[in-house]
């Protein structure tokens, strides 16, 4: 039996560590530990608020009435709401074709007035579609066949 000098030994007897050999301690797997836990959730984070991490509030993962025929209601964030064909293009795009919005006009009586414009009668002329950012889409909804705007689109076109 060799006799070490107690200089070597590490407490409670225990030979102390070679230079070259380093042990993890446990604050240094608690900061491992954390560390993943962090990225875990910086990561969920990002998977969760995907489709509103530009404000859209999710409305660019909803998908249009496949039916081409199908008109929507589009409310947009400034109060504006447009009717017309939507079909999405590009990820922050959508575009809707054949457009109308209604115009309010106040009569002598002060009744309020509201009639369907077609969008392309302005003064300016644009045409008949409108590319809208998906950001200032609030919502949108499909028009069903029993819808006043609709039977006053499918008038305006009968007349047409």
């Amino acid at each position: 039996m060799a006799i070490e000098s107690k200089m070597s030994r590490g407490p409670i007897g225990r030979p102390q560590q070679e230079n070259g050999k380093r042990r993890f301690g446990a604050w240094t797997w608690i900061t491992i530990l954390l560390f993943i836990a962090l990225l875990g959730g910086a990561w969920y984070y990002t998977q969760e608020n995907k489709g509103s991490m530009d404000g859209s509030a999710g409305v660019s993962d909803v998908s249009v009435s496949s039916n081409s025929d199908d008109y929507q209601a589009v409310f947009l964030d400034n109060g504006q709401v447009y009717f017309g064909k939507l079909e999405k293009t590009r990820k922050d795009f959508y575009i809707l074709r054949d457009v109308f919005y209604l115009q309010s006009g106040v009569a002598v009586d002060q009744e309020t007035n509201l009639s369907l414009t077609k969008l392309g009668s302005e003064a300016h002329g644009p045409e008949d579609q409108m590319e809208i950012n998906v950001s200032h889409i609030l919502f949108f909804e499909n028009m069903t066949e029993n819808s006043k705007v609709l039977q006053a689109i499918q008038q305006y076109k009968s007349n047409q």
